[in-house]
């Protein structure tokens, strides 16, 4: 990956900020009025997919229900963890032609990386890159992986991997995936077996081309904000 990519400035291109969610209020309450302050120079708007059916959390999906509700008004496309704030210059949500993470300095990660192919948190993309992709798998139930095998669609669709330094302050919530005692639930084992055995027929057929849901409820926040609540 590259960490020294330019910023591409265009001023027409406009943002979706795609934001996966369910029963974080405190959280929410928090984010938006912060990013609408925050992206006060870019084009963008913010867009909250909430998942409201009883199914296990399924981040990815929700990601890409985000970009197909809002890709025909939207040139790039950021997808964003709900309990990160950025604190580095807005810049680093300039327009890019190529997948590009952005959360490379986050706070619960001791200031680094969760790992070293992390590619999760914050993570910027242009519409005919994510269409190439076939966007990320629809199979990806509970935590973990996700974002591992977005990463692995990217390169093996011959995709450059970019990184921009970008500074995170974390919201408090109990980990995800694990239990009280660090064990790794069932779910994220499954996650991680699914994307051992990921290959590129199986990108092919699940994603974007294969996405299904509803839309139960669509609510304006703010001149700037959409809540649309799914069933997955």
């Amino acid at each position: 990956m590259d960490h020294n990519t330019a910023y591409t400035e265009v001023v027409a291109k406009n943002l979706s900020l795609i934001v996966p969610y369910r029963n974080r209020d405190e959280h929410l309450n928090i984010f938006i009025p912060y990013m609408n302050k925050y992206l006060n120079n870019i084009n963008y708007s913010i867009n909250i997919i909430e998942q409201i059916d009883n199914k296990p959390f399924n981040r990815a999906k929700l990601l890409n229900i985000g970009f197909d509700l809002t890709h025909k008004k939207h040139d790039y496309f950021c997808f964003h963890d709900i309990d990160m704030l950025p604190e580095c210059d807005n810049q680093i949500y300039s327009y890019t032609e190529y997948p590009t993470h952005l959360a490379t300095y986050v706070e619960q990660f001791n200031w680094g990386l969760a790992y070293g192919e992390y590619f999760g948190g914050v993570t910027l993309i242009d519409k005919n890159s994510f269409i190439k992709v076939n966007g990320f798998s629809n199979d990806y139930w509970g935590w973990g992986a996700e974002d591992d095998d977005f990463l692995k669609r990217c390169k093996n669709s011959n995709l450059q991997i970019y990184r921009r330094l970008g500074k995170y302050k974390s919201l408090y919530h109990k980990p995800n995936g694990d239990t009280s005692g660090g064990i790794v639930s069932a779910d994220t084992l499954k996650n991680r077996e699914l994307f051992r055995n990921a290959t590129t027929e199986t990108y092919k057929l699940n994603g974007l081309s294969n996405l299904q849901y509803s839309v139960e409820c669509e609510q304006k926040i703010d001149n700037k904000t959409t809540l649309y609540k799914v069933k997955i």
